[in-house]
């Protein structure tokens, strides 16, 4: 049988990233994908998002809708709780009955920073922002429902794409300022592209739902670690840039979200156990600033 892939949330900047290594694939591949943007699916109208499932028939689902905006969760509970929970809940519900496998992302704030090593699958989960705990329990949610799956967890998104990080820093360096980023708060920042990169491989092999017949759970994310503050430095230096930047502590940047001190993330299972792993963040954040052309 031939899959037909439905991918939500495809205006956002991981359904975007996808978008973009699709059109790489070989026509007949590329024509087994459904792209599904924001202004065509409320994704929190559950009647709406029904029709859409019936209407595509998928046999796999990539859902990469959440509500990630870290300190805005903290004031729009409801709506990250919507998000980030009961749309992994209704998806997992119609996979399981559909025989359809669900692809899903989630985050490393479900970890509370309090440990020095990278974050394995194994390490206890204890999230400290609404955002954290509402990804938690859409992970739960899926593992509880257990439709054929996989559960990506991934870091400090950035991309070419949408709003990220990455992009914020780069047009401030284009406006000139001297800038003041925190230096004790740790992750894995990793490129949206390569990501999408590497689940277009997996969900495109043939037997992707027999692979995960239940659900799997494993990281994702750019290999090593690194600050904001050392983040900011590799693409200072690499886009040859001469502004001022200088660290801070997160106490002395207040906001609504506490955030962990350290949640990079081990990939390592996703390499024992699949054979993929992605590059070190240094050469993927190179790879991303070349394609904004800020880089040779």
């Amino acid at each position: 049988m031939t899959d037909r892939i439905l991918v939500l949330g495809a205006s956002g900047q991981l359904g975007q990233a996808f978008q973009a290594e699709v059109t790489l694939l070989p026509q007949p591949v590329r024509q087994l994908f459904y792209f599904i943007p924001r202004h065509k699916l409320d994704v929190t109208d559950s009647a709406a998002l029904k029709r859409c499932l019936k209407q595509y028939a998928p046999t796999i689902i990539i859902n990469t809708c959440a509500f990630t905006a870290v300190d805005k969760a903290e004031q729009q509970i409801a709506l990250a709780w919507q998000l980030n929970e009961k749309l992994v809940a209704e998806l997992s519900d119609f996979a399981r009955a559909s025989g359809a496998a669900l692809l899903q992302f989630s985050t490393d704030y479900v970890f509370n920073g309090q440990q020095t090593k990278p974050y394995t699958e194994t390490d206890m989960p204890a999230p400290l922002n609404q955002y954290g705990k509402s990804k938690l329990a859409g992970e739960q949610l899926m593992l509880d429902i257990a439709p054929a799956g996989l559960i990506l967890r991934t870091s400090w998104l950035y991309s070419e794409f949408g709003h990220n990080f990455v992009r914020s820093i780069v047009n401030q360096i284009g406006q000139g300022n001297p800038l003041q980023v925190v230096n004790d708060q740790i992750g894995s920042p990793t490129y949206a592209s390569e990501l999408a990169a590497l689940c277009v491989g997996l969900v495109t092999a043939a037997g992707f739902a027999e692979r995960f017949a239940s659900t799997q759970l494993l990281h994702c994310a750019g290999q090593g670690q690194a600050s904001w503050y050392q983040l900011v430095q590799e693409i200072v230096r690499l886009t040859g840039s001469n502004i001022a930047v200088s660290a801070v502590s997160s106490k002395q940047w207040p906001a609504l979200a506490k955030r962990p001190a350290f949640s990079a993330l081990s990939s390592e299972a996703l390499t024992e156990q699949l054979g993929l792993s992605l590059p070190p963040w240094q050469d993927s954040l190179a790879s991303c600033l070349q394609k904004m052309g800020l880089s040779e």
